[in-house]
């Protein structure tokens, strides 16, 4: 092969270019979508320890289209949780709180597995990014001569 490159090698490396950033892009999603179930895990938390502190607690239920109820929780030591796959369990409070610290542990293992591969995603973008550039001036400079 010439050291000229050819408009197919352009279009491959805008291909590839492409196709990071797109797997980027949805990437960046999931990881948004996992930091936000990271933020509900410790509201959650939050609430359990605020809801631990005793005494009779009042509370606004939601009950729809932005609306709300007063109500008295009669067993602030009882916790349902969901277990995945629209299955929830009752337990105590306690048992749900580590639970939900567990479930938040391992999200924050993915989201850090999620940024190394976006920060490798990155790198390959700016190589192809690099190549490109490199060629299309490579391009211009045989250009330049004819």
């Amino acid at each position: 092969m010439s050291g000229q490159p050819t408009n197919d090698e352009l279009q491959r490396l805008v291909a590839q270019h492409d196709e990071h950033q797109a797997h980027a892009e949805m990437l960046a999603g999931q990881m948004e979508a996992i930091q936000m179930s990271i933020i509900e895990c410790e509201r959650a938390v939050n609430a359990i320890d605020a809801l631990k502190d005793g005494g009779e607690v009042a509370s606004l239920v939601p009950i729809g289209a932005g609306s709300f109820v007063h109500a008295k929780l009669i067993k602030p030591d009882r916790t349902i949780i969901s277990l995945g796959s629209n299955v929830s369990a009752e337990m105590s409070s306690d048992a749900a709180k580590e639970r939900l610290v567990d479930r938040k542990e391992k999200l924050a293992k993915i989201l850090e597995q999620m940024n190394q591969t976006m920060g490798d995603l990155a790198k390959r973008i700016q190589a192809i990014q690099a190549e490109a550039t490199k060629q299309a001036q490579a391009s211009q400079m045989d250009q330049a001569y004819i």
